[in-house]
C-alpha cells in the first residue's frame, strides 16, 4: 500500500478531539492494520504526513507510533521510518479446538461471551454510518449458504469488534480466526441445503439482525443483551450435540426478541 493511499483511507480528522490525541491516532492505525488495510512490511507515512492527515503535532505522531511500537505492531528503522510487522505466530492455545472438541468450543463461546458482550455495548454508543453499512452487507450474507455463512458471520463480529473503536477488540477475534465461528458446512451449494440447515442459517441471521438493531438503535444495554443471548445460544447448540448423544434434553434456547420491539 502506497503513503497516499493509506491517507486517503485512515480518515484521521474524524477522531473525537475530547480523548487523548495519542491514544486516537495509535488506534486508528492499529484499526487500519487489524482490518488488513495496512499490511506486515508496509511503511507508514511520514510524521509530517500523518500529523498534516489527522491534523496533530508530531508530537502527537511521535508518541503514538512509540505506543504502537511498545504493543509490536511496529517497527522502526533509522533512517527509513516504521514498518508494519506480521502478527505474532498462532500458539498451541489453540491446538485442541483444531479437533473440533465439542468441549473446548463450548469453552471458546464462554470465553467470547465475556468480551463480545462489552464489544457490543461499546459498539452500540460509538459505531459509525459506515460501519452500521457493512453489518448490513454481512447480515444479508449469513442465510446465502455458501460455507455455510461462516465467511459472513465472522464478518459480522469483525465490523462489531471494529465499532468498538477499541483495536484489541478486533485483535481478540483476529487472534481466535476460524475458531471464533467453529461450525462447519455440509453443503457449500445454497440450492442443495435441506431445510434443517435453512432453518438453522435462518435463526443464525435472526440473532445477529437483533444486535444489529440494538446497535443501530445506539442502545448499549440491549446490544449487549443481543450479544450475550446470541453467544448463550450458541454454547446451547453445541451444547445439544453432548445431550443428543446421551440422551439428555437440551437445554431451552434464550429468546431473542426483535431490537426494534424491545
Amino acid at each position: 500500500m502506497n503513503d497516499r493511499s493509506f491517507l486517503s483511507d485512515l480518515s484521521l480528522n474524524t477522531v473525537a478531539r475530547k480523548r487523548n490525541l495519542v491514544s486516537d491516532l495509535a488506534e486508528a492505525i492499529s484499526r487500519e492494520i487489524a482490518e488488513g488495510r495496512l499490511q506486515a512490511g508496509d511503511r507508514l507515512p511520514t510524521e509530517a504526513e500523518l500529523a498534516a492527515a489527522a491534523g496533530v503535532s508530531r508530537t502527537v505522531v511521535r508518541e503514538a507510533v512509540a505506543a504502537l511500537k511498545a504493543a509490536k505492531l511496529v517497527q522502526t528503522r533509522q533512517g527509513a521510518g516504521a514498518f508494519v510487522l506480521p502478527p505474532p505466530p498462532k500458539s498451541d492455545f489453540f491446538a485442541s479446538l483444531s479437533n473440533g472438541e465439542v468441549d473446548d468450543i463450548l469453552a471458546m463461546l464462554e470465553l467470547r461471551l465475556a468480551v463480545e458482550v462489552e464489544a457490543a455495548s461499546l459498539a452500540a454508543v460509538r459505531r459509525t454510518d459506515e460501519e452500521m453499512a457493512a453489518l448490513d452487507r454481512a447480515l444479508e450474507n449469513i442465510t446465502k449458504g455458501e460455507d455455510y455463512g461462516i465467511a459472513a458471520d465472522l464478518e459480522f463480529h469483525r465490523i462489531l469488534a471494529g465499532a468498538t473503536k477499541n483495536p484489541y477488540f478486533a485483535r481478540f477475534l483476529d487472534f481466535l480466526g476460524e475458531f471464533a465461528v467453529p461450525r462447519r458446512s455440509g453443503q457449500s451449494d445454497p440450492v442443495g441445503m435441506d431445510q434443517r440447515q435453512r432453518d438453522y442459517l435462518s435463526v443464525i441471521e435472526r440473532e445477529h439482525r437483533a444486535i444489529r438493531d440494538a446497535i443501530a438503535m445506539g442502545d448499549s444495554n440491549l446490544a449487549a443483551a443481543m450479544m450475550r443471548a446470541h453467544l448463550a445460544n450458541s454454547r446451547n447448540r453445541y451444547s445439544a450435540r453432548i445431550l443428543q448423544a446421551s440422551g439428555k434434553s437440551a437445554a431451552k434456547p434464550v429468546k431473542v426478541r426483535s431490537a426494534a420491539k424491545a
